[in-house]
């Protein structure tokens, strides 16, 4: 950190947020990365106003205007949004150890962990590297290891120096909780969604292992196909996909649910997940062509015998 630059308090943020950043015809996240920017000196309140009238003229976040008029650099941002991230999100949790499903670490040697990091160098070398962001996990039924998979390539990715999060965006039946020892009552994707909660970081586990970051599905909720088909979760997915190298969505099974082609919808990339001798071709095929409906490209396919 430079000598010039402080820590950024949050406290007073929260409060007053939802207030600030709603705009006509939705809700906007801006807010908080224009008082990074200005906290920092990065921005002028003169400059701040600027950017503000540039981005609803042009149609940008607040972020990307700054950058376009040339207030801010990249790597200025880059440490604005970090210091945001680490400051809102759930920080001092009670954490459980983690469960025997994430092979990658409790069985590293095993067939099983060498399969998920041949699926690692793939998603690499043909998403991340291609500048691709979000990549949404799906299956065609339960019992597939739709969240087996998300939890374990997520994992990792994040061993070989990506920043990566995970989120678990299935609220029938979520496992991202158990998977990973966290608290399935604290604050998640439900509640970020329901508007108790103003902003995406908040609902953010920070560091649950080095370079990992969770969301949760969060606490129960009836309506989840409303809550996931709403302007409110694309543009909480928006503003995540910009602070990492990749977001990994973990997705109730697709013959159940319209749930999964929102979220793929969202995350714009999926990857279907099959289990031998219980994944039928069809079923596949269908479940491509409902994804290419839903604007969302599917970039492989895992058959999983684990």
């Amino acid at each position: 950190m430079d000598n010039n630059e402080q820590e950024v308090p949050f406290e007073d943020v929260e409060a007053n947020v939802v207030e600030r950043v709603r705009v006509a015809g939705g809700e906007r996240y801006d807010a908080p990365i224009r008082d990074v920017l200005t906290r920092l000196g990065y921005l002028s309140q003169d400059q701040a106003a600027h950017v503000a009238q540039h981005a609803a003229e042009r149609g940008l976040d607040f972020d990307q205007a700054a950058l376009e008029i040339g207030y801010i650099t990249s790597e200025e941002l880059d440490r604005a949004r970090e210091q945001l991230i680490n400051a809102m999100a759930l920080q001092n949790v009670v954490r459980r150890p983690t469960s025997d499903e994430l092979i990658v670490i409790s069985d590293p040697g095993s067939v099983r962990a060498e399969a998920i990091r041949m699926l690692r160098t793939q998603v690499i070398a043909q998403h991340i590297k291609n500048g691709r962001r979000g990549l949404a996990v799906v299956a065609t039924a339960d019992g597939h290891g739709c969240s087996y998979v998300a939890a374990n390539l997520a994992v990792a990715l994040a061993q070989v120096g990506y920043k990566i999060l995970l989120v678990d965006a299935d609220m029938r039946s979520p496992r991202q909780d158990q998977i990973f020892g966290l608290d399935p009552n604290a604050p998640g994707l439900s509640s970020f969604l329901a508007l108790q909660v103003a902003r995406p970081e908040r609902v953010v586990n920070a560091n649950v292992l080095p370079g990992l970051a969770v969301i949760t599905a969060g606490p129960p909720t009836s309506r989840p196909q409303e809550l996931l088909s709403g302007n409110r979760f694309r543009d909480g997915v928006n503003t995540l996909l910009r602070e990492y190298d990749l977001v990994l969505f973990d997705t109730p099974a697709a013959n159940t649910s319209a749930d999964a082609l929102n979220i793929a919808g969202a995350a714009a990339y999926a990857l279907v997940v099959g289990r031998t001798n219980q994944t039928y071709y069809k079923d596949v095929s269908v479940l491509a062509d409902q994804l290419a409906a839903a604007r969302c490209a599917v970039v492989g396919a895992v058959l999983n015998d684990f």
